[in-house]
């Protein structure tokens, strides 16, 4: 009977301990949400905020990190400047670009510190060098930016504007070079380079920067400008996780791979492999887009070419206050 009775005040006590527990759980404050809007389909560029996520980073750092996928590549600094979302990651000439539209952006971070576009072509088209593309036909998917890229490239070894035919593919690019309906394409060095590799063919890649434009971060994080002082301290903390993703993916490169594909399965293929080992490379040391002459080559290349029609301080354009 004392045994019964002793049984009973211990299941009595261990219930107890329970309610109590379950109650301090439901009763904690939860985590802070940041959610971030990646530029494009999820793809190996995106690696590190997976990681930070899938590790427990941005967690350690006391946020929770929701990652969307946008409808259109257009869509993610829209969606920060109505505060939709809190973070948008996009291509620092969309930045600018949207910058110079009244958006009210500032960029807090990086996740890609280098260009990723150029022209691509192949070997069997008799393609060595950029001037070879004299009279040939280049096929792009986005205007008026990219036309303005392609001859900006061109001019830098003295073709004309007159001596090349630009034509617009669509999202077709790949398929335009390898049917020979053009002789180039504006391409990612870290995914069309590979796709044509992988698909047998000898390719020729001319990155743009090499040939008279500016050098970009590829891909920055953007944010509303009230949130640097809103949510600080959850921006801070984002940035931080980031940094640590970033440098877990440079010092673990195939564990960090294997957590992406974990929370990507899809994505398990030879080309997204290759995509990956052509960006491991290029992500953003600590998350820093601090560059000022980043900047200001940049903003000034998309000024004099008219696809902007101010000029702002540098302080309105980024923060390095959370690196």
């Amino acid at each position: 009977m004392k045994k019964i009775f002793a049984t009973s005040i211990a299941v009595s006590a261990l219930c107890a301990a329970i309610a109590i527990s379950l109650l301090l759980w439901l009763s904690a404050p939860s985590a802070p949400k940041i959610s971030v809007i990646l530029d494009f389909f999820a793809n190996p560029n995106h690696v590190p905020i997976y990681v930070a996520v899938e590790k427990g980073f941005f967690s350690a750092e006391g946020i929770e990190v929701e990652i969307l996928i946008p409808a259109n590549p257009s869509d993610p600094v829209k969606l920060a400047a109505a505060r939709t979302v809190d973070v948008a990651l996009t291509p620092q000439i969309n930045f600018l670009i949207a910058k110079a539209a009244n958006l009210p952006l500032i960029a807090i971070g990086a996740l890609i510190e280098t260009s990723l576009g150029g022209l691509l072509s192949l070997k069997e088209y008799e393609i060595e060098e950029l001037s070879d593309l004299r009279g040939k036909r280049i096929g792009y998917s986005l205007a008026p930016l990219e036309p303005i890229l392609w001859r900006t490239m061109l001019a830098s070894v003295d073709v004309g504007s007159d001596e090349i035919e630009l034509i617009n593919v669509g999202f077709n690019t790949v398929i335009s070079l390898l049917s020979h309906s053009v002789d180039a394409i504006g391409a990612f060095r870290n995914f069309e380079l590979p796709q044509v590799e992988l698909l047998g063919h000898e390719s020729v890649y001319f990155p743009q920067e090499d040939y008279g434009v500016p050098e970009t971060y590829e891909i920055i994080l953007a944010v509303n400008q009230k949130l640097l002082e809103e949510r600080s301290g959850e921006l801070r903390a984002f940035v931080a996780g980031l940094a640590q993703g970033i440098a877990y993916t440079r010092e673990h490169p195939q564990e960090a791979f294997e957590v992406f594909l974990r929370a990507r399965p899809d994505l398990d293929d030879e080309l997204n492999r290759r995509a990956y080992a052509a960006t491991l490379p290029l992500y953003a040391e600590s998350a820093r887009h601090d560059a000022p002459q980043k900047w200001e080559g940049m903003q000034g290349y998309l000024f004099q070419n008219g696809l902007i029609d101010k000029l702002f301080p540098l302080e309105e354009l980024y923060t390095d206050e959370f690196l």
